[in-house]
């Protein structure tokens, strides 16, 4: 469409500037996206927290299977990718930022769910044990976090705060994909971290 930014050629550029804070080589296929997607909880008064959303690609599935756009926040930290994303989800809540800042960036609202395209496996353990909190945090009682992941193999959590209660692997992405949902602990324990995407 004239006038528009085509999302591929977007991603791209990004890729070119950002290698690691992409963390991949080629946008998530819609099957990786719907694999993510069917996880979405059935309430539809909650909000949901999508983490690293690109393009969108992950969004529109979720928007597909039911979520209501005005109740997704998105984190995207690319300041480009989160206009782009204004545009296109004029409903949603796209927010610039870090997703280590969760705190402050949701001003303490809860969520349902928390999916996340971040690439973890550039990330520090440090790193990671801090996002795991953050979402610890922000998700309600009963949330989840679906969090996709490259390592086919690894079938530990990110950090162990979180407990994994389901995977699948994903062959129709580049490259095949490993979709993993964690829950937290009661008690939020920690413990050493695994790289996990």
């Amino acid at each position: 469409m004239p006038g528009k930014t085509e999302p591929l050629r977007l991603f791209l550029s990004e890729l070119a500037k950002y290698p690691r804070q992409m963390g991949t080589v080629w946008p998530s296929s819609p099957a990786l996206a719907r694999a993510m997607a069917r996880w979405l909880p059935a309430a539809s008064d909650q909000w949901i927290l999508e983490l690293g959303p690109g393009t969108g690609i992950v969004t529109e599935q979720l928007l597909a299977a039911g979520l209501p756009e005005h109740r997704l926040v998105a984190v995207e930290k690319s300041p480009r990718l989160a206009g782009f994303l204004r545009d296109r989800f004029p409903q949603a809540c796209i927010l610039s930022g870090d997703a280590l800042e969760l705190g402050t960036l949701l001003e303490g609202r809860k969520v349902g769910a928390v999916f996340s395209s971040l690439p973890l496996k550039v990330f520090s353990p440090d790193q990671v044990r801090r996002l795991s909190q953050e979402i610890h945090q922000a998700l309600l009682p009963d949330g989840h976090w679906v969090q996709y992941s490259y390592q086919l193999v690894n079938g530990h959590s990110p950090a162990a705060s979180f407990h994994a209660v389901d995977s699948s692997i994903v062959w129709k992405n580049l490259p095949p994909a490993k979709v993993s949902v964690y829950r937290p602990h009661p008690h939020g324990r920690s413990g050493p971290v695994r790289h996990q995407a």
